[in-house]
């Protein structure tokens, strides 16, 4: 039974992995994100809270760059918002290719 679930999945691997990878970096940016965003609450900065609200408004969008401003003060790594825009745009690109060649 596992083995007709997975064959899809090593066939999709197999033949055009670049949606594979698509869907990889969406999933690595979409986790960055909502790792800010709650960096971002846990710290108490309450913008962060609407963007789970409405996700596309500008105060959802903007956590990135506000926790850049305020990662000093607290010790915090600035590669998740480095990493963020690249591995979503990639990711989109690299999708929207593998979908064209299926």
């Amino acid at each position: 039974m596992q083995d007709n679930s997975l064959q899809p999945i090593v066939y999709m691997a197999k033949h055009d992995p670049a949606v594979i990878a698509g869907l990889l970096l969406v999933a690595v940016a979409s986790v960055l994100f909502i790792h800010i965003q709650l960096k971002m609450i846990r710290a108490g900065y309450k913008t962060s809270y609407s963007f789970f609200g409405k996700p596309f408004s500008a105060n959802g969008w903007d956590a990135p760059s506000q926790y850049l401003k305020v990662r000093a003060q607290h010790g915090w790594s600035f590669w998740p918002v480095y990493l963020v825009y690249p591995c979503l745009s990639l990711g989109i690109a690299l999708l929207i290719f593998g979908l064209f060649r299926l």
